[in-house]
């Protein structure tokens, strides 16, 4: 039995590949043919979806290590070229249909597999195949207005704003802009850290500091090494951030849950994420990443709003008008 991989990948604009083909073949070594495929439209250049595969490999080890070897050079060109690509790093499933249904097809003859963002390897017999659901959809707001009605409703407002509350406003703003959802929950968390002030420790935990200062001072160490640890250590004199985030959240008594849990709670779950991210460990959940990000987007304007004293600022969002254009199903 030989197998194949498949690496799925966006594009938030279509026409990345703008070759006006269905698919093409690209040989990337004298073995290797890979084949590029639209998966939310009929050609590459109307496509914003894509996933690139190639088949023949006869281990599924095999068919991984090229495929995770696509995915690396893509990462890396991503990086270099500033292509804008989402090339997934964990793989999950995104969609599926019932086992009845798997039932039947295979019945038939065929053997339908579950839709993997990332990069997925099965069996290269030409029976197993794909189910692809692709929609178009524009969401609008149900008033087109509703910005300048605010604009103008908050007319009378005077905003003076300081560099610390310009510097918070400009970090939400790459928050609000940003498409990846880890990025947007990394740029309101570093919003946080502008906003918090963080205390000193205690005199004994200061005077412990000094202490460690003093070794690395008489200590035998290179300079550079030396002038490093110090430096090091004279920052620990100030509470780390999750500290100082923790302890605001203490002092929190409106609201008194975010996210039906306690503020205390919801603090502790967003540094967990923070650190997730940091030292990148799969988040399980995207879609409540976004909740986590929104409401944390949300505090930093609040505590912005209560340390500038900015006048109440009453704005009013409609409801979001849904618009579907197409729905299609592909068998790829």
């Amino acid at each position: 039995m030989s197998f194949k991989f498949r690496l799925v990948f966006f594009h938030q604009n279509p026409g990345f590949f703008r070759i006006d083909e269905k698919s093409i073949d690209y040989q990337v070594d004298s073995n290797i043919i890979i084949t590029i495929v639209p998966r939310d439209a009929n050609k590459l250049n109307e496509a914003t979806k894509y996933h690139i595969e190639s088949g023949g490999f006869t281990s599924i080890e095999e068919a991984r290590s090229c495929g995770e070897k696509i995915r690396t050079s893509l990462r890396l060109l991503n990086c270099l070229f500033h292509l804008g690509l989402t090339i997934p790093i964990v793989d999950g499933i995104s969609g599926s249909v019932s086992t009845a249904i798997k039932d039947k097809v295979r019945k038939d003859g065929g053997e339908l597999i579950d839709t993997i963002v990332g990069l997925h390897v099965y069996p290269d017999d030409g029976v197993h195949f794909e189910h692809v659901t692709s929609c178009k959809m524009n969401v609008y707001p149900s008033d087109p207005f509703y910005v300048l009605k605010s604009i103008k409703d908050t007319w009378i407002n005077n905003y003076n704003l300081n560099e610390q509350a310009t510097d918070v406003i400009e970090i939400l703003n790459i928050s609000v802009r940003e498409t990846s959802p880890k990025i947007k929950f990394l740029a309101s968390y570093l919003a946080m850290e502008q906003i918090i002030n963080r205390e000193m420790r205690t005199k004994k935990a200061q005077q412990l500091i000094d202490e460690f200062i003093c070794m690395a001072n008489d200590s035998d160490i290179l300079d550079s090494e030396k002038t490093s640890l110090i430096g090091a250590l004279g920052h620990l004199k100030e509470q780390s951030f999750s500290s100082a985030f923790t302890s605001f959240a203490r002092r929190i008594t409106s609201p008194k849950t975010i996210l039906n849990m306690p503020v205390v709670k919801f603090v502790s779950e967003c540094i967990k994420i923070r650190n997730k991210i940091a030292h990148n460990v799969a988040i399980d959940k995207i879609l409540e990443l976004d909740n986590f990000t929104n409401n944390l987007r949300n505090m930093a304007m609040s505590i912005l709003w209560s340390k500038n004293n900015f006048p109440e600022l009453l704005a009013y969002r409609p409801a979001d008008q849904v618009e579907m254009q197409k729905f299609e199903v592909r068998f790829l």
